[in-house]
């Protein structure tokens, strides 16, 4: 993903000096998020307004919510 290193981001992930990408599917009513890694971690916050909470989990807590959001799990229906 993004070449972070826990070091270079304060040790604690300073994530707001982190390289942020923004999602493709972005809504074009705003709505938004964006991630940004680390060695060992994954930050997901709001697009629209970065400076708001920052959720940061495990890599692998990350990889695994984003394989069930791409496969549809948490779908409205």
């Amino acid at each position: 993903m993004l070449p972070r290193t826990e070091e270079a981001m304060g040790g604690q992930g300073d994530w707001d000096k982190a390289s942020w990408r923004k999602s493709r599917r972005s809504g074009t009513d705003g709505g938004c998020v964006s991630l940004a890694t680390s060695a060992s971690r994954g930050a997901v916050r709001d697009s629209k307004n970065p400076c708001r909470t920052t959720i940061v989990l495990p890599k692998a807590v990350l990889r695994r919510m984003l394989e069930e959001i791409k496969s549809g799990a948490f779908d409205l229906r």
